[in-house]
């Protein structure tokens, strides 16, 4: 009998990924898993084989195919509308795509650090100015996530937090198919409206500049667009707010890591400790989904031609093959490359973004509030147990 997935988490250890990742690694790399629907697809869990899935042009990330693995009704509720370009064909993918590497390109991502600096600041001078203890998440880290994006993209600061809510209910595995399809209609017609909006007026953002380059001049239609927009957003601010939330809490449970840390002042030191907290958190917990164009063997196991994959970024993060001691944080371990941003050509276009994010949001907040602890014993913070991204309800802190 196949196993359930997503595997269950144990939810006094929330940090480290289902103790059964090691066992499967060990024992059945390659194995079949049952989704909610029903479907059965193959589970990879080893960080070799993962990066073989994630590397190879004949397995894809294609939500059009039969046998595509969805892991949530709003995940099937998303084929009724149209599709932002990463679950579209390789093709119109790499199209799309590409009208957006101008707008992510590294260099330009770094020109928006004092930007971002000063978001964060203002942000924290908020929260230091009230009473405590405080949420860190609806205090600081949500907030600076939403500010980020918004400003990036063109999307009013006064809406954020409506499309917030309707993103955490296409992202949440509890949403009813009818629950996620009304989220999915109001994502739309606000991002609709932005193309519209910028059409007739543009805006000097990303969204202003994607509509006059690529809407106005007929190569990219207007429901293309909005689908584009609505996904940048949603991967641009949930993400970034859950991994601030997630990786504050992992570095106040290690206090010899979190001195560390705070005495770091080398740019790459830092860097290299983000990139340390990002394999070791995972927020990006459930599988990265594909589905094999042809038959393929991974780890020995025959994958027949219109079977879903579902690749394990949590466990390939964690085996002990390749990361020595690997469900220890150590930010000064020598850097390896971690899943959490995928891999291939689905690499995450706004990578470079989410570095200088987590930089930022990290050495400010230790480095303004040395005496950061919690406010509640670890065992009493809420995570968020139904969402397709791991996170917490609040993160009581005070100083």
């Amino acid at each position: 009998m196949s196993i359930s997935y997503p595997l269950p988490k144990d939810w006094q250890h929330p940090l480290e990924p289902p103790a059964e990742y090691k066992r499967l690694r060990q024992e059945a790399p390659v194995c079949p898993v049952r989704l909610f629907n029903g479907n059965t697809p193959w589970l990879v869990s080893r960080y070799q084989d993962v990066l073989t899935v994630l590397s190879d042009p004949r397995m894809v990330l294609d939500s059009t195919l039969p046998g595509f693995p969805h892991i949530s009704a709003s995940s099937v509720a998303r084929q009724e509308r149209t599709l932002p370009f990463f679950f579209r064909p390789d093709a119109e993918y790499r199209v799309q795509r590409a009208m957006l590497v101008q707008e992510f390109l590294p260099r330009r991502m770094e020109a928006l650090r004092p930007r971002i600096q000063r978001t964060v600041d203002e942000a924290l001078d908020a929260m230091l100015a009230g009473p405590h203890p405080v949420d860190l998440m609806a205090a600081f880290a949500l907030p600076v996530a939403l500010r980020v994006i918004c400003d990036l993209l063109g999307v009013p600061h006064d809406g954020a937090e409506r499309l917030h809510v309707l993103s955490r209910t296409i992202g949440s595995r509890a949403s009813s198919r009818e629950e996620a399809t009304a989220a999915l209609a109001g994502l739309d017609e606000v991002f609709l409206a932005l193309v519209e909006a910028n059409l007739r007026e543009p805006t000097d953002t990303l969204i202003g500049r994607v509509v006059s380059e690529q809407v106005a001049t007929g190569k990219l239609s207007t429901p293309d667009a909005a689908a584009m927009f609505h996904a940048l957003f949603y991967a641009g601010h949930g993400p970034p707010a859950y991994m601030f939330g997630l990786g504050t809490l992992a570095l106040l449970l290690d206090p010899g890591q979190l001195e560390k840390f705070r005495a770091m002042e080398d740019p790459a030191a830092i860097t290299a400790a983000v990139q340390e907290l990002l394999r070791f958190v995972n927020v990006s917990h459930l599988g990265r989904q594909r589905v094999a164009t042809v038959d393929v063997t991974i780890g020995g196991q025959l994958i027949r031609a219109g079977e879903g994959i579902l690749a394990q970024p949590d466990s390939a993060n964690r085996d002990e093959t390749v990361f020595e001691d690997p469900d220890r944080l150590d930010l000064q371990r020598e850097v390896h490359r971690h899943f959490a941003f995928g891999h291939g050509i689905h690499l995450c276009t706004g990578r470079a973004l989410s570095l200088i994010e987590f930089e930022v949001f990290f050495k400010t907040l230790f480095q303004r509030i040395p005496t950061l602890r919690l406010a509640v014993p670890p065992e009493e913070i809420r995570f968020k147990k139904d969402e397709n991204l791991l996170g917490v309800h609040e993160l009581p802190i005070t100083w």
